[in-house]
């Protein structure tokens, strides 16, 4: 058995006016079997006739004033007006003005419903003034401003209290949405992170490793001897990568851990230059200014990108030798690595890889800046400039 659909809000709204308006005009037409002696007939002052069109014209404006407040204001407003002149004394008219007014309170701007609100007290408080014999200054004829003021500030207060409402919900809504923004973007900026951990830690010890694979492989064919230090310089990149990645993924195992270790630093550069010169590659490393203590981040900036410009002129250089060098200025670390690039083949920049990307994204999240670009024929130079700045230590007590 199907279930009725939920009427909407504005038939809700409809049904509910329709409803006030009815036992309004069954209020009124009580009102006319009392003072027409216990039932309809002939009376004073006012017609049987308009007394009751009276109450049902009410009825049917009390259940429009919810969709259409300013006509039923101006129509109720102007029937008040004829039935205060006449001196009648029907309610319905005033009760669907005082409707009108609340409707239009709770829908219209504060100023533009006040402005109508007295605006109907004061025409029928004219009105009553005229068709009245007690003056102008009768209490019921001021009690209509009385009323128009009640129903003024009630629309406007119900007014006051939606709009309260709403706005708690839109700044509810924009901080939920900001949260889920900023969930994103840390995600995002963890992704990219483990991103580049992952080609850094790979993309090095895999290029040792081919590099010492290949030496093995020619040592093998002619001076099988000579195999054993490649082979050992094999298990040793190896086992060190796989330590790295397996503190990567536990970090992915615990997202609620950061700390997998100490992340490498300038203290493991003597470790991984000899690393590069056991695979063969010549490095001729320099240093100008006395080193010191760098922000975390440099630091670790530092490290991973000499270890990228390192790779990658071993995987794009032309065998000779590579130079580093550091150069501690007051206030910045400037890093020059250079290496020659073979007639013929393609430098580091011209490839599709992510090297030089995460080069220039680890010097940008520590402050600096990194260029890379071929300094001369057959040359390419990476410059990185990273942040230093001079750390006062305290005296110790």
């Amino acid at each position: 058995m199907p279930f009725p659909q939920p009427l909407s809000s504005a038939a809700r709204g409809w049904l509910a006016g329709v409803a006030i308006g009815v036992l309004s005009a069954i209020g009124a037409v009580m009102r006319v079997y009392q003072d027409r002696g216990g039932g309809p007939g002939p009376g004073p002052g006012m017609p049987l006739a308009a007394d009751i069109a009276a109450a049902g014209g009410g009825a049917v404006a009390i259940g429009l004033s919810r969709t259409f407040p300013l006509p039923v204001l101006v129509v109720s407003t102007a029937t008040e007006i004829v039935f205060l002149v006449r001196g009648w004394g029907s309610p319905a008219p005033m009760f669907a003005m005082v409707v009108a007014i609340y409707q239009l309170a709770v829908r219209a701007e504060r100023r533009f419903a006040w402005i109508a609100a007295l605006l109907c007290g004061a025409l029928c408080w004219v009105a009553s003034g005229y068709g009245s014999h007690t003056g102008w200054w009768n209490p019921l004829s001021l009690g209509l401003f009385a009323w128009t003021g009640m129903a003024a500030a009630s629309g406007d207060a119900v007014r006051s209290r939606r709009a309260y409402a709403a706005a708690v919900e839109d700044r509810a809504r924009r901080v939920e949405q900001s949260r889920e923004e900023e969930v994103r973007r840390r995600v995002g900026e963890e992704r990219l992170r483990i991103a580049r951990e992952l080609h850094d830690v790979v993309a090095h010890h895999i290029a040792v490793i081919n590099v010492q694979a290949g030496a093995a492989a020619y040592a093998l064919t002619r001076r099988p001897e000579s195999a054993g230090p490649p082979l050992a310089h094999i298990r040793r990149a190896s086992s060190v990568v796989v330590k790295e990645l397996a503190a990567i993924v536990g970090l992915l195992r615990a997202p609620g851990d950061r700390d997998g270790g100490p992340a490498p630093d300038l203290a493991r550069l003597p470790e991984l230059l000899n690393g590069f010169v056991a695979a063969g590659v010549r490095v001729e490393y320099a240093q100008e200014g006395e080193s010191r203590p760098l922000p975390a981040a440099a630091n670790l900036a530092a490290y991973r990108i000499t270890q990228e410009a390192l790779t990658n002129a071993r995987k794009h250089g032309d065998g000779g030798p590579v130079r580093v060098c550091f150069r501690y200025a007051r206030d910045r670390l400037s890093i020059e690595i250079t290496n020659g690039v073979a007639a013929g083949r393609p430098a580091a920049g011209d490839g599709s890889g992510y090297g030089l990307i995460g080069m220039s994204e680890r010097a940008a999240s520590a402050g600096g800046t990194v260029d890379a670009r071929p300094s001369a024929a057959n040359c390419f130079t990476v410059r990185v400039e990273l942040p230093a700045p001079w750390q006062q230590q305290e005296d110790q007590p």
